[in-house]
């Protein structure tokens, strides 16, 4: 599937949400250049120390996930050569994604409207974690202070007990936020291609999590933490078999003459005792039997294991052999394409400015001298 095969897309985009949006793109089809500074690479490639042993230290899980199927160009926006390098590189391209804090682009002078005078179609997606204005704007936040002012985290946790962040390593809004800022995009491009014109786009991290928590806010009783409790069912926790496989089980108030025929009652203590003394295969399939909801809670590992049984596209393998990120969408007339793997650092900074740019070597030289670029032997591929 190459829905968007015509579009060029410039990524500033860092960590996961500028990052994971550009992905999603690439995974669309579109042509999509990560654009880091040699003063300030994407945090991801230092990220916690991940990096396994005998791995290219620039290249951590975390990093290669978000950011395969990619090209890369090394380009120090903070200087008056590289920002006139990036801005003829927007006016031969379609889109441009990040998600700095807000203010970075106006220092830099890259504002939407400075873009606009390279390029009057192009598109800018703006990705940021209270928007492109209001009283908090200017707030540093992490995926984890955005669920606690969303309201997200108020929502989880048990009862008596404090909020509950999803942490650093995973981050909620972070995640969610490049489904829909892709989808955005595409919107946007679709529209520009029949005469609308290029946009800026301003998504929110933090109202978009509260978007898709908002219907409990209405509510007293939906805003109290139950922790794995839900009014509607009458059972639902996780529960430990007697093989030590912790299963997740929600039974209705219609499948309790099912549960006490296998059971032999229906209140917790009696759950409780019959699946603790019973191995998970057996309560498995007897629960999802007799229509009721239940399933193992997988961690890594585990979830890994199911791969082309319980799911086929949510991970895959790079060219290289690598597992990155799949692809959550698939045309079932085509085959998936593995994706290129993720580029070292200024791999392509040369290819993109000769073929796209239409810079000279000596060109490229010349800007490599000044700082305004840097060059890397290492090549993630040509250009095509």
């Amino acid at each position: 599937m190459r829905s968007l095969a015509d579009c060029r897309v410039l990524d500033l985009g860092i960590i996961t949400a500028g990052a994971a949006t550009s992905a999603i793109l690439a995974d669309l089809g579109a042509d999509v250049i990560k654009i880091e500074s040699p003063s300030y690479k994407d945090p991801f490639r230092r990220w916690s120390g991940q990096t396994f042993p005998g791995e290219h230290p620039d290249m951590p899980p975390f990093f290669r996930m978000t950011n395969r199927r990619k090209w890369n160009a090394a380009i120090d926006l903070k200087t008056p050569k590289g920002r006139e390098v990036f801005l003829h590189l927007v006016s031969k391209s379609d889109v441009v994604v990040e998600n700095f804090s807000r203010g970075v682009l106006a220092r830099l002078n890259l504002t939407y409207a400075t873009m606009r005078e390279a390029n009057p179609h192009i598109i800018l997606a703006s990705i940021s974690s209270q928007g492109e204005n209001g009283p908090d704007e200017r707030y540093v936040s992490f995926g984890s202070t955005l669920e606690a002012m969303a309201g997200l985290a108020a929502l989880t946790g048990y009862r008596d007990g404090p909020p509950e962040i999803s942490g650093v390593d995973y981050n909620y809004p972070d995640q969610v936020v490049a489904v829909f800022v892709a989808s955005m995009i595409a919107t946007a491009w679709y529209a520009r291609q029949n005469g609308a014109g290029g946009a800026h786009l301003d998504l929110s991290q933090r109202e978009l999590t509260s978007f898709l928590a908002g219907e409990t806010f209405l509510s007293e009783r939906l805003l109290e933490r139950v922790g794995n409790a839900q009014a509607h069912a009458v059972h639902q926790d996780c529960y430990r078999s007697f093989d030590g496989v912790w299963l997740a089980i929600t039974v209705l108030e219609q499948d309790l003459p099912a549960l006490r025929k296998m059971t032999g009652g229906d209140d917790e203590a009696n759950v409780q005792t019959w699946i603790a003394t019973t191995e998970s295969s057996v309560v498995l399939k007897r629960f999802q039997d007799a229509g009721i909801a239940a399933g193992p809670a997988l961690n890594g590992p585990g979830v890994l294991s199911q791969r082309e049984d319980g799911w086929s596209r949510a991970l895959g393998l790079a060219t290289d052999g690598d597992v990155v990120k799949g692809v959550l969408f698939g045309d079932l007339t085509h085959a998936l394409t593995l994706p290129r793997p993720t580029p070292h650092f200024a791999a392509d900074t040369q290819d993109i400015l000769m073929r796209i740019g239409g810079y000279s070597v000596e060109d490229i030289r010349a800007l490599a001298a000044e700082g305004a670029i840097a060059l890397n032997e290492t090549k993630s591929g040509s250009m095509p």
